[in-house]
Order: C-alpha cells, then structure tokens, then sequence
C-alpha cells in the first residue's frame, strides 16, 4: 500500500475505575462545614463570621487547572479541557488519550503539590480566617486527587490512566 501509513489499534481492557460521586460531594461539603466549625474555634469567632472565608475555594480549582496546564505545557503534554470536565473533580485537568502512569501520578503530584504550596504562600497575606479557609479547602477539594492516586499504586506498572467525566479509569493493553 504505497502511500499509507501503518494504524495500529489498541484494545484497553478495564482494570479499575475511581469515580467520584455525590457521595463524594456530600463528603466534602460536610468537611468544609467541619472545618469552618473547627476555624471558629480555634480563632474564638462565630461561625457565621466565617461564612463570607467560602468565598476564597474557587481558587483552589482555578490553581489546580493552572498547575496542570503548565505542568502539560512544559512536559510538551497535549492535555484536553471541556465543558464537562470542568464540574469534575479534576476540575478541567486530563488527556484526550490514555496516558501512562508515570505522567498520571508526575501531574497529580504537581497539582497537588503546587495547590499547597500556593496556599501556603498565600496564607501569609490573608487574614487568618480566609487562610484557614483557603488551606483546609486545598485538602478538601484535593480528596479525589488523593484518593485516585493511592488507588494508582494498586495497579500494575504497565497501565495507563484515561480521565472521564467524574473520575479516571485505569486499563492495560490487551496486547
């Protein structure tokens, strides 16, 4: 066939899927309530004076996004953005194609690092309740991160990572 360049076709066969829910949601709707109540004790202030320190966590996914475009960007990555993803956990952030684990848990530690260190550096400007806020946020909407990337050691050195919708699912290569 002159002319034509050779195709070949992988077939994935599922290993594992970490998906999060509206349990997950609920989770971390009840932490950062736990930790609004928890701010409010150790600063000695009424909850309802912490209410307005909410408005500081859409950073947090703004950050993450960023990170992991950078990260992309510099690792010469092709990452993919769409409407839908944008309400995931992973906020924006994944690969059109499956990806090895390797770059998975290389950019999940770069966000998760990154975010941190962020708001780490930012606490130091803020009063000290959009500081808490901000840094018990970070360790809330990172859950899913976390969790997905522990649930990566579990599985075999060879598969790859596809972001979804609401989670990541974790295949191998039938050949």
């Amino acid at each position: 066939m002159k002319g034509h360049a050779p195709h070949t076709f992988y077939s994935y066969k599922l290993l594992y899927r970490f998906r999060w829910g509206l349990t997950g949601y609920l989770f971390q709707l009840l932490l950062i309530g736990l930790s609004l109540i928890g701010s409010s004790t150790l600063l000695q202030v009424p909850v309802a004076s912490l209410v307005v320190t909410l408005a500081i966590l859409p950073v947090i996914p703004i950050c993450h996004l960023l990170i992991f475009r950078l990260f992309a960007r510099l690792r010469a990555h092709k990452p993919r953005t769409t409407a839908d993803m944008l309400v995931s956990p992973w906020w924006g952030a994944g690969y059109s194609l499956p990806v090895p684990l390797s770059v998975y848990r290389a950019s999940e530690y770069t966000v998760l690092f990154g975010s941190a260190l962020i708001a780490a550096g930012a606490y130091v400007w803020l009063s000290a309740g959009y500081g808490l806020t901000l840094l018990g946020g970070v360790v809330i909407v990172a859950l899913p991160r976390m969790l997905a990337l522990a649930a990566s050691y579990r599985q075999p050195s060879g598969s790859r990572v596809k972001y979804e919708y609401r989670g990541v699912a974790f295949l191998q290569t039938d050949g």
